[in-house]
């Protein structure tokens, strides 16, 4: 199935179920994805590498590591050519981070953190001698694919060219040998089965682009409960909700949760992060007052005082819509 073909397919099958493809329209679309859910489960600070979300539309590439190199080039003064070996030669950075697919739905788990080892791109970019004056990097992998962000980002200190995930080399669906990460944008930006970078004077436009996506991809603030599930039976009169936050870089300020629909809000404890670039855990000590059926919705607010409502459209940049579930208690 073509790169286009297995796109349609899964448009097409997203539309089939009534769901919307990536910015649901309203709490429907998010409590329809939670059927698909079952009991809730803590998500963990890390995400193992067989639990981290795939997202690709042709089949892995195979690479063998003995061709394959990264090739350098464009507005540089030293077009250049690194093997594996090479990059692994350079000083190596570790970074834990979050990388969120653009197409995560309200509530969704394509979504991981892992810990990224590599080396930083700026390093790469002063050996080859780079333009700056040029405006894009453009980052090609080996499945054909390509897209860019601008060199002023490329040059940051946390943007990382990586070789491993979670202490081991990139997993074959992860990337292997090399890909890009970038804290705060999403991962359609963060190229994977990397072979070449390349610096251009404008705004390249990859095939994501083409179709009208967002350029910047920047990661917009969510918050999504995790335990309890959708539609879970409690039996307790205390009961511990808990789940995440994320907004690319920006902090997350304030947590709120909601047992009435919406009606009232209260706030929940934010807990620590492994890093600046990571989601943010949060939970809300809950006292239920009597058995019933309740839908339950959180929000947050981030460190521009950016906060999630009710009435955010799906075309917004900022913000994604309030994930809500329903859930029944029954303390008989």
């Amino acid at each position: 199935m073509s790169l286009i073909s297995r796109r349609t397919f899964g448009k097409s099958l997203l539309a089939s179920l009534g769901l919307a493809v990536f910015h649901p329209s309203s709490l429907v679309h998010a409590q329809l994805f939670g059927l698909f859910r079952g009991k809730g489960r803590e998500t963990p600070a890390i995400t193992s590498n067989e639990d981290f979300y795939v997202t690709s539309y042709d089949l892995t590439p195979e690479i063998d590591l003995e061709q394959w190199s990264l090739q350098v080039g464009g507005m540089v003064k030293q077009p250049a050519s690194w093997s594996f070996a090479d990059l692994l030669k350079r000083p190596q950075t570790t970074m834990i981070a979050t990388l969120e697919c653009i197409g995560n739905t309200v509530g969704g788990y394509s979504i991981g953190t892992a810990e990224w080892e590599g080396v930083k791109l700026n390093h790469l970019l002063d050996e080859a001698g780079f333009d700056p004056t040029a405006f894009d990097l453009v980052l090609r992998g080996a499945d054909d694919y390509s897209d860019s962000f601008p060199l002023s980002r490329a040059l940051e200190e946390d943007v990382l060219l990586a070789v491993k995930m979670n202490g081991v080399p990139l997993p074959p669906d992860h990337g292997y040998p090399a890909r890009v990460i970038v804290p705060g944008i999403y991962g359609m930006k963060n190229v994977k089965w990397l072979t070449g970078l390349e610096l251009v004077p404008h705004d390249y436009k990859g095939y994501w682009q083409q179709q009208s996506w967002s350029d910047t991809a920047l990661v917009k603030l969510s918050s999504r409960i995790d335990v309890p599930g959708d539609r879970e039976l409690i039996t307790t009169p205390r009961y511990t909700i808990n789940g995440i936050a994320f907004n690319g870089r920006t902090a997350i300020q304030r947590i709120e949760v909601s047992t009435d629909a919406g009606k009232t809000w209260k706030p929940g404890t934010l807990l620590p992060k492994l890093s600046p670039y990571t989601w943010t855990p949060w939970k809300y000590e809950w006292s239920i007052p009597k058995s019933g059926e309740y839908t339950l919705m959180v929000r947050a607010t981030n460190a521009h005082n950016a906060v999630q409502t009710l009435t955010t459209r799906p075309s917004s940049t900022e913000v994604m819509e309030i994930h809500a579930i329903t859930v029944k208690v029954d303390m008989s």
